[in-house]
């Protein structure tokens, strides 16, 4: 089943909330009044596409409810802002397609911030700086990107990977697929060489597979944050105030802690300075330690 064609299940901020109970009036399609502050396609609801197989920016709990450090952001200041959510799952490419439709108002994913996609979609403020990392089974001896020469190497359509695979892996056999999970399970069962993912997605795999390893992990030069329609400036900038306040009382860290183990890397101590000083991180963003 295409995720983008996956049933929508609405969600407040903190919880469950039935359909019947979100509020439709007034919503008139991105109307900015006093109603609707923040130019939302529904007055009070956020209309969040969410890539439910990026552990542990979204995953889907048993039940089908989205969960991970993008969402636990998304409702915090969803919270804040006095504002309800309703995740819908959708791949990343149909979610920045359907912020420009006026479909969505946040794409509430882990998304490299490119300038291809800039002129699409506008980003939030960072709120994660990734690596890249290649993953090949135990038994792989390839440990260099020219190892993957004549090798099906599979990567997410949309993704950022894609132009690394293009860039940095010469001669490998490219293979897109739509999902991750797909992906993964072709690497286990021996169909690819390798998967190409982003650093966290990749460590949560590397837990829960003891067959595979990382050959290759690189640092990527791009921050990692949610999207929102071009148009709408108003929310931008109140979804990227409230991070901001919960950077300056701690929250951003708590949450972020509870998902990632190693710290915030210098280049998001950067975004955020007063980061810095929580984390144990110089002005210059000096850090004691880093996943790669």
């Amino acid at each position: 089943m295409q995720m983008n064609k996956v049933l929508s299940v609405r969600f407040a901020a903190g919880g469950v909330v039935a359909a019947a109970a979100l509020t439709l009036a007034g919503c008139g399609g991105g109307d900015s009044g006093k109603d609707n502050p923040y130019g939302l396609e529904e007055a009070g609801t956020v209309l969040a596409a969410v890539s439910t197989d990026q552990p542990p920016f979204a995953t889907a709990d048993k039940g089908g409810k989205p969960q991970g450090f993008i969402v636990d952001l998304t409702d915090e200041v969803a919270k804040r802002l006095k504002l309800k959510v309703e995740y819908k799952a959708s791949a990343v490419p149909a979610a920045l397609q359907g912020l420009s439709s006026g479909q969505y108002d946040l794409a509430a994913s882990g998304l490299g911030v490119t300038a291809e996609r800039q002129k699409q979609v506008s980003f939030t403020k960072g709120v994660y700086w990734s690596t890249t990392t290649v993953l090949t089974r135990k038994n792989s001896t390839a440990a260099k990107l020219t190892d993957f020469s004549g090798k099906r190497v599979g990567d997410i359509t949309g993704a950022v990977q894609q132009e690394f695979v293009k860039s940095k892996m010469p001669g490998a056999k490219q293979v897109q697929f739509q999902n991750q999970n797909s992906a993964v399970s072709q690497l286990l069962s021996g169909n690819l060489d390798a998967f190409v993912v982003g650093g966290p997605d990749a460590d949560a795999y590397l837990k829960k597979y003891g067959t595979l390893k990382p050959a290759v992990s690189a640092p990527v030069d791009h921050a990692t944050a949610m999207a929102v329609q071009k148009k709408n400036t108003k929310f931008q900038q109140a979804f990227d105030g409230q991070l901001g306040a919960m950077v300056q009382d701690g929250t951003f860290l708590k949450i972020y802690k509870k998902w990632f183990v190693e710290a915030p890397r210098p280049e998001l101590v950067k975004i955020w300075p007063a980061l810095g000083a929580q984390v144990g991180q110089g002005a210059e963003g000096t850090q004691g330690g880093s996943s790669s």
